[in-house]
């Protein structure tokens, strides 16, 4: 099978600038896609993950409302339903069914757009790569056998602030070895009391485990 891993500068996407805005990252997941001649349109669902604060992902979420058909969210949890013109063709190799979507693309808050794809041919991603609104810029690409493939699941109810406390301690290598930081210091971040931010952390990783090692079983 073959791997690609690229980024992009989506000239057309409605998500980078509302990222961009917002200072938010989403993690968007294409579920499906399809045509209706009749319309002369596309029309595909998304499910996006994003990460921010509550108040962040809130006027994320208000905004991209107005530009999509359709939007039902739940937390950081948003699944979306959209439409383009048919006419624009250049779309057709990202909704070609010989695509796999590896991993959900990451519309980052910087405006750029990390992606990882692979096929059992190299000319659907050739094609993709040569979308022209995309503006990829190829990392890498090779033929290789594929060891872990992304499936978007809901992933267990976190609070707002356990939430939070975890993309926190993952952004600032809390998880790295060694740490590259302690509880003092992410808590001063927060601006919260150490002893508080430690038990929205440990509420968070109790659910989180568990539901990561059923799902790897």
């Amino acid at each position: 099978m073959w791997l690609a891993k690229f980024t992009a500068k989506h000239a057309t996407c409605i998500l980078t600038p509302l990222c961009v805005k917002h200072k938010v990252t989403d993690f968007v997941s294409l579920l499906n896609a399809w045509k209706e001649e009749d319309k002369g349109k596309y029309f595909y669902t998304e499910f996006h993950t994003v990460q921010g604060t509550e108040a962040q992902v809130s006027a994320f979420a208000k905004d991209l409302k107005k530009k999509v058909k359709h939007l039902e969210r739940k937390g950081n949890f948003i699944f979306t339903m959209n439409e383009e013109p048919l006419e624009k063709e250049a779309y057709d190799p990202a909704f070609e069914r010989k695509i796999i979507y590896v991993k959900p693309v990451m519309v980052h808050h910087d405006g750029n757009e990390y992606w990882e794809v692979a096929s059992w041919e190299k000319e659907p991603i050739t094609n993709l790569l040569n979308i022209k609104v995309l503006n990829t810029k190829l990392k890498s690409m090779k033929k290789t056998k594929l060891s872990d493939v992304f499936f978007p699941r809901i992933m267990p109810k976190l609070s707002p602030k356990q939430r939070e406390a975890l993309e926190l301690a993952v952004k600032e290598g809390y998880y790295d070895y060694p740490r590259n930081t302690d509880l003092e210091t992410m808590a001063m971040i927060a601006k919260v009391k150490r002893q508080s931010f430690q038990e929205n952390l440990r509420r968070a990783e109790k659910k989180l485990v568990p539901f990561l090692t059923e799902n790897m079983l």
